[in-house]
């Protein structure tokens, strides 16, 4: 078995949609299924909207129980770009595995995002030049790794894969084209925390069942027909896209300034709020709920508060029509919405795109399809 530990929900949908392309029997959950007959397990958590002391406390917890089912592997998947307390989490982890050395890839060179001299370039600009300055968690504002990790110098050691490797310490990998990822994998060996984004993920893969797995060929698995959007997401091109659709006449309901400003959640805001969506469901067959930016400004309600309100909102709305797809974009957004709807067992079944991934839940009614939000929408899921 093959395990994974990630630090949000849709990294965690992100790797187990990966593990399709290879045939391999994949369960993601919320907490460790001991008596799982998966190749590929998920472990999601929400360890980076935590403080940094229950991050590691729930990264040492599943670890232990990871390491009692002795998987071949243990990745660490981390955000691409560094948000969270990755440091502290791989330093806890090493601490467990006893190994003396991480290695952390979180490069993607197939979504522009590369490392090169110390420097986190997206698109060919410095990372910090970009939407995610503005992420209301944790804003980034150099492009310098050692910054964005907020590392000691001496901790963390920058480095290209045809360099010398320190015996111990936190390496992380530079890497401008995806042969770059693949020359890390070949480097890796059991005494090396392994730890990264989707594209060494696929690089570990790819070295570790060479010749071994048929990639799968069925067909996608048939959407069904009523359908909720949760966007929680703070990037601007999908709110410029739900501003489109709302202006075409579209089924777009924002999140009521009531709501957003209430200190307690009222119930009847809630119920009136969750009736609009419901009827639009019911007369186009498919909804889109968000937040407008607008609503949010001059007001002292965090981002942690906005995305258990939107979570509230699907709870009712699924507890009052006949929803069968969920589809989520924002990893926070997709753990409060499962946690809220007792959600706690997945089985992915289609990968859409990179990182749009479609997945049975433990209830047998429901799907739910989750993207990270600064990820692209495929072609022809948002057909408004």
């Amino acid at each position: 078995m093959i395990a994974v530990i990630a630090d949000d929900f849709t990294g965690a949908a992100e790797l187990a949609g990966i593990g399709l392309r290879y045939n391999l029997t994949v369960e993601l959950g919320t907490e460790v299924n001991t008596a799982t007959n998966a190749d590929l397990f998920v472990i999601a958590t929400d360890a980076r909207s935590l403080p940094e002391v229950e991050a590691v406390a729930v990264m040492q917890k599943h670890t232990r129980e990871l390491l009692a089912l002795q998987p071949a592997m243990i990745f660490k998947k981390t955000d691409s770009v560094l948000r969270g307390h990755v440091l502290a989490e791989i330093q806890a982890q090493l601490s467990l595995t006893g190994f003396k050395k991480a290695v952390l890839v979180a490069a993607n060179p197939a979504l522009g995002r590369t490392i090169e001299n110390g420097q986190y370039y997206l698109h060919g600009k410095p990372v910090h030049e970009s939407s995610f300055a503005h992420d209301p968690d944790f804003a980034i504002s150099s492009s310098v790794i050692l910054d964005m990790l907020r590392s000691r110098e001496g901790s963390v050691y920058v480095k290209r894969f045809d360099e010398t490797l320190p015996d111990a310490g936190i390496i992380v990998g530079e890497a401008t084209q995806t042969a770059d990822l693949q020359a890390w994998a070949t480097r890796m060996d059991n005494t090396t925390l392994i730890a990264g984004a989707a594209g060494f993920f696929t690089a570990m893969l790819d070295k570790m069942l060479a010749g071994k797995r048929p990639a799968k060929s069925e067909p996608p698995a048939e959407r069904l027909p009523f359908s909720l959007f949760v966007c929680g997401t703070t990037f601007s091109q999908s709110r410029n896209t739900i501003k489109q659709i709302k202006a075409a006449g579209g089924p777009v309901c924002y999140m009521p300034d009531e709501i957003i400003r209430s200190v307690h959640n009222g119930t009847y805001s809630y119920v009136k709020w969750a009736n609009e969506v419901v009827a639009l469901v019911k007369y186009h067959g498919k909804a889109i709920v968000a937040i407008h930016e607008d609503s949010t400004r001059d007001t002292a309600v965090g981002a942690g508060q906005l995305k258990e309100k939107m979570a509230g909102l699907v709870n009712e709305v699924l507890q009052r029509s006949m929803v069968q797809e969920l589809i989520v974009e924002g990893g926070a957004t997709a753990w409060a919405l499962i946690n809220q709807s007792n959600l706690t067992r997945f089985y992915p079944v289609e990968e859409m795109a990179p990182g749009v991934v479609r997945m049975q839940t433990n209830d047998p009614n429901l799907f739910i399809t989750v993207k990270p939000g600064s990820y692209q929408w495929p072609d022809g899921l948002w057909d408004f």
